[in-house]
């Protein structure tokens, strides 16, 4: 998500939570984890509820009378991730249970994805999330185009209004799964499609699969991590903040 979002708005600091997307999914899982603790089927259909608002809200938001522009669309993002984070953080407040609990299902857990009774969920959504990146997949010459450009990709023959709204669902789907099972993990869409880069060339028919291959084995190591170097289980965008956050001054700096 975070390769498709960086080509897409044509800035290399973009990660997948830009949209606001996850800020509503993540308010739909501490919803669902208020009113009923963790469900293996509650809590990600609130997840999907809370991010499907979040889409609705940026949709309205950035595609406006159907005229847009990327940076509409980052504003947009922005103003619903706010809204959305003050929602959990409410919610967070007024919950009677450890706020220990929810933080860890939020911040990055691998223990839901891999409990044997969220087995057959975990299959059906992953198989829909691989499907989902095949078709993402087979945008990757318009990627390349938009990497020129938004001008040049309109000359080239791109859609570039139509590919928009497309690739926003499609990302929007993709996220919406990650939160719901495994938590908001931190900064790993936005270190991970520029390791893709280095490591294969700026290709997006290179970059898209590579990225989402890296990126899971980067979560699992990080999870092997934050499993082991404390006395109790660490939530996983701890370990992913404390590579990603020098990596993006990084890219700050390089960018400047």
């Amino acid at each position: 998500c975070g390769a498709v979002l960086q080509g897409l708005l044509e800035n290399p600091l973009c990660d997948p939570y830009i949209l606001g997307i996850a800020s509503g999914a993540a308010f739909g899982v501490s919803f669902g984890y208020f009113i009923n603790r963790y469900s293996y089927f509650v809590t990600p259909l609130f997840a999907f509820l809370g991010a499907f608002l979040a889409i609705l809200l940026v949709y309205n938001l950035a595609f406006y009378k159907g005229k847009t522009n990327k940076l509409t669309l980052i504003l947009a993002g922005v103003i619903v991730s706010f809204l959305f984070s003050s929602l959990t953080m409410l919610l967070m407040v007024f919950s009677k249970r450890p706020l220990t609990e929810i933080i860890y299902l939020l911040m990055g857990n691998l223990a839901i994805v891999f409990n044997k009774l969220n087995l057959i969920i975990f299959i059906i959504v992953n198989s829909l999330t691989i499907i989902f990146l095949i078709i993402i997949n087979s945008y990757a010459f318009e990627l390349n185009c938009f990497a020129l450009g938004s001008e040049v990709a309109e000359s080239l023959g791109v859609n570039t209004k139509k590919f928009m709204r497309v690739l926003f669902f499609l990302v929007s789907f993709i996220i919406t799964v990650q939160v719901a099972f495994a938590g908001a993990i931190s900064f790993v869409g936005l270190m991970v499609p520029h390791l893709a880069r280095f490591l294969f060339g700026s290709n997006y028919e290179k970059v898209l699969p590579f990225s989402f291959i890296l990126g899971a084995l980067t979560v699992m190591g990080a999870d092997v991590i934050a499993r082991s170097i404390a006395p109790v289980e660490l939530p996983i965008s701890i370990v992913t903040t404390f590579f990603g956050a020098p990596f993006f001054l990084y890219l700050l700096k390089k960018n400047l």
